[in-house]
């Protein structure tokens, strides 16, 4: 299996460290909200039914997945969030994306651009980092949940599954394939007795750059685990191998 990022450790361990800042569950209520701005019904709006499946797969309660929708029903709530999308260079000549919900952009910007500046970064124009990223569907099996996950016959079933590629990592499996083709690959798993343990839309870099271990890359490190941390950014994309 061939693995070109590390999606899911740093999915996963951002998803620890916002668990404990107890900010993970506004996260993903912001997304519900968003996603529900095309309408309220899941079965007729695919991206709210994805966001709600993997709100639920962080265990947010039922009430706070209606409350969130119910939020994209006002008026005055719905047009204060928004999704935002920062192109950025980093430490050691790397690019990163950073992807957020906000419901004031002046005031995110100006925060994110703080952030940035304290760690050797600063925003790139428009175009400029963003052609550099793909995007892709992925899709976690966490190995504690799919012990089948070991052998080739397993890989065969992923990639019938629709998976384009397959990266494997310490804690699990993570598949992409298209962001349009995520939920129904999500349904072929699930078919094939597969527990999903994260899904979601991220960004691969075309060509990862490689930063030696040294300070360079320890304030890339920091940049971007004091971007995770602010209330308004949902992920940061880099193009850095390693991580």
């Amino acid at each position: 299996m061939s693995g070109h990022s590390k999606w899911a450790q740093i999915k996963h361990k951002k998803a620890a460290t916002d668990a404990k800042r107890g900010n993970l569950f506004a996260k993903l209520a912001r997304a519900i909200t968003i996603a529900a701005k095309d309408g309220a019904d899941p079965a007729m709006n695919f991206r709210l039914r994805l966001a709600i499946e993997r709100a639920r797969g962080f265990n947010l309660p039922a009430d706070n997945i209606e409350r969130a929708i119910l939020r994209a029903t006002s008026t005055k709530e719905n047009d204060e969030l928004a999704s935002v999308m920062y192109e950025a260079y980093a430490p050691g000549g790397s690019a990163i994306l950073i992807e957020g919900i906000t419901d004031n952009k002046n005031r995110t910007a100006a925060e994110i651009k703080h952030v940035l500046a304290a760690n050797n970064g600063k925003f790139a124009e428009t175009g400029s980092v963003g052609w550099m990223f793909q995007k892709k569907g992925a899709i976690f099996l966490p190995k504690a949940q799919n012990p089948q996950l070991d052998g080739d016959e397993m890989e065969l079933l992923l990639i019938d599954a629709g998976a384009e590629d397959i990266g494997e990592y310490d804690e699990g499996v993570a598949i992409y394939t298209t962001p349009e083709k995520r939920a129904t690959v999500e349904e072929r798993l699930r078919k094939g007795g597969l527990v999903i343990g994260d899904s979601s839309d991220c960004y691969i870099p075309k060509t990862p750059v490689t930063l030696p271990e040294g300070p360079e890359k320890e304030r890339l490190r920091k940049l971007a685990a004091e971007l995770e941390l602010h209330d308004d950014v949902l992920n940061v994309w880099s193009n850095a191998e390693k991580l």
